[in-house]
């Protein structure tokens, strides 16, 4: 399955977030992509904060790599591959200690991973529209994730709704 908007500011990126941290599970896996700026952060906060986890505890774990935030109502463990460059290798920074089936994993650069990982991942692609708007496609399996992503559109819908209604 595969959803596509633009989203126009922050705001539609924290609505997001928000949306998918709804219908989030135990083992959940988001493979984000996306070039330098283009919201993977902005996004992987917004999700926390829907998840209970203050937004200022989320930032991008460049530095060490692996971030883990318990303080949720799921554990969310935030890794950032940007610094490890093509053909990150999950085994020799030990993500794979995270991929249990308890947490939910965001990996920002996933693109630099060597191994495809699973294929129950959400696939997330954010690039820039311009200066304020980001295009984002959200691609998972449809097995997994048909019934999540349509609650994931319509709370976008909502959203879209409101947001036309205000102009």
């Amino acid at each position: 399955m595969r959803l596509q908007y633009t989203l126009k500011g922050i705001e539609a990126t924290n609505v997001l977030g928000n949306c998918l941290s709804m219908v989030l599970e135990p083992g959940d896996l988001f493979l984000l992509s996306g070039d330098l700026g283009a919201g993977k952060t902005s996004l992987a906060k917004a999700i926390a904060s829907g998840l209970g986890i203050e937004e200022r505890e989320v930032t991008s774990p460049s530095f060490t790599i692996i971030h883990e935030h318990m303080n949720g109502r799921l554990p969310l463990i935030h890794v950032d591959l940007y610094r490890l460059g093509p053909h990150a290798d999950i085994t020799e920074i030990g993500l794979e200690d995270y991929l249990d089936g308890e947490n939910i994993v965001i990996i920002e650069w996933a693109e630099y991973l060597k191994d495809t990982l699973v294929e129950t991942a959400l696939k997330i692609d954010l690039s820039f529209v311009d200066e304020q708007s980001r295009e984002v496609c959200m691609t998972g399996k449809t097995g997994i994730w048909r019934e999540r992503l349509l609650v994931v559109d319509d709370c976008m819908k909502a959203y879209n709704e409101r947001l036309n209604r205000k102009e």
